[in-house]
């Protein structure tokens, strides 16, 4: 059965779902957010003046089928479209040269489509890689090939936001066994925005629902009494509980280390790096890759370029727009082939977002992980807990095992110190 009322504090993509999930079982939830915004990371930024852009490049495989599920549910899956259908541009400076490939091992049966530098030999790598049984880094696991640089480190900072030399093989493993399956490779992006197409049919789904959105509302403090939490201490308000509420905290680590102290959460992080160009662009998305370049995708939409560097650490704390120039000298002249107005040596308006906590560090050694339960009524959810790459696909899990979590404990009065057990993989 489920508890009257659900207080869901953080109104990212694990609130959201975890919103959704309470409400199509029938059960009444409240979203708190201490943004002006709910989307979390998954935000289009709005300036006052200027062009809007998303903080960063969010894309979705076809793999991802719990993220998949949630587009269904606030009927947006026909926003997500698939932008480079006949394969992946991959852009090589060592080479100069742009080649398509597939994002699936099956695509590979084509000649055309195979990585620069694949050869038998590396596709035993990527089946140690897919099934690796005890986490080793990435770059350990691959050794000194071409394939390192050509398709596996590209993949694991884009999944992983880790470099290979150190990036848990574990959980890259999870998102290849995945794309083993014909037609999970397909990469999908929001046709027009994070907005648009993923936050707001999310925040109108739930409305039609009756879930009220309270933004600026920071969560304060926790009020317990006898391992139960009492009351929710919020901005300009304390929410008090009722003997059947229940909580969600689908916040980031370092809040729940604030708000709970005591509880193991990890507490290393990675950053990334985004540069949106004003630029008049196409007609629809483009995605291209590139290699051997400080810039490692962009995403052309039809008003501006939009680049990403994950594992940011190197450059995270340059000024923004020397680094700015310096990307756009790298990628202008394969814009241009692709049909843009780019010239290197005109740089259009740019904007830098700096995100020095985008995602954990996902190395190859334990992380802390809370229990999934710190109290008998209170579940934690995030793209961070669990085994899952920490994306799309594991915040949107997150939210859903919090709800399931906690049903499950009310109907079997499991302890509060439950651990978090769960493997997600095949869930997911």
């Amino acid at each position: 059965m489920m508890a009257r009322r659900t207080h869901i504090v953080g109104a990212g993509l694990a609130g959201l779902s975890a919103a959704l999930a309470v409400t199509a079982e029938g059960g009444e939830a409240f979203l708190y957010e201490a943004a002006p915004q709910a989307g979390g990371r998954c935000r289009t930024i709005q300036p006052g003046a200027g062009f809007c852009h998303d903080n960063g490049t969010h894309v979705l495989f076809a793999a991802n089928r719990r993220a998949l599920a949630f587009l269904d549910a606030v009927k947006a899956r026909h926003r997500w479209i698939e932008p480079e259908p006949g394969g992946l541009p991959i852009h090589s400076a060592r080479s100069g040269r742009t080649r398509r490939i597939g994002l699936s091992p099956w695509s590979w049966l084509n000649p055309a489509r195979r990585p620069e530098g694949l050869g038998l030999f590396d596709l035993g790598c990527l089946l140690r890689l897919a099934f690796s049984s005890a986490d080793r880094p990435v770059a350990d696991l691959i050794g000194e090939r071409p394939i390192l640089e050509n398709l596996i480190e590209p993949l694991t900072v884009a999944v992983l936001n880790t470099p290979a030399a150190d990036a848990s093989s574990q959980r890259l493993g999870c998102a290849i066994r995945r794309l083993l399956r014909p037609g999970s490779g397909r990469l999908l992006v929001a046709r027009h925005g994070l907005n648009e197409d993923l936050v707001e049919p999310a925040l109108r789904t739930l409305t039609k629902r009756g879930v009220p959105l309270l933004t600026g509302q920071r969560l304060r403090a926790v009020l317990t009494n006898n391992n139960r939490a009492i009351g929710l201490a919020l901005s300009d308000r304390t929410v008090a509980l009722g003997p059947e509420d229940q909580v969600i905290l689908a916040l980031p680590p370092w809040e729940i280390a604030r708000l709970m102290p005591e509880l193991p959460v990890p507490d290393r992080f990675e950053p990334i790096l985004n540069i949106h160009y004003r630029l008049c662009g196409l007609d629809r998305p483009r995605f291209i890759g590139f290699t051997g370049t400080l810039a490692q995708w962009v995403l052309v939409r039809d008003d501006h370029v939009s680049v990403t560097v994950s594992a940011a650490a190197s450059v995270i704390d340059r000024d923004g727009q020397e680094v700015a120039a310096l990307i756009w000298r790298e990628i202008a002249p394969t814009l241009r082939v692709f049909g843009l107005e780019a010239d290197a040596d005109r740089q259009p308006e740019a904007r830098v977002v700096k995100e020095k906590r985008a995602t954990i560090r996902q190395a190859a050694s334990p992380l802390p992980q809370p229990p999934l339960l710190p109290l008998s009524n209170v579940a934690l959810a995030g793209d961070w807990i669990g085994s899952l790459p920490a994306t799309i696909e594991s915040a949107v899990t997150a939210g859903e095992q919090a709800v399931a979590a906690l049903g499950h404990a009310r109907r079997t009065r499991l302890p509060a110190s439950l651990p978090h057990s769960l493997k997600v993989e095949d869930a997911a």
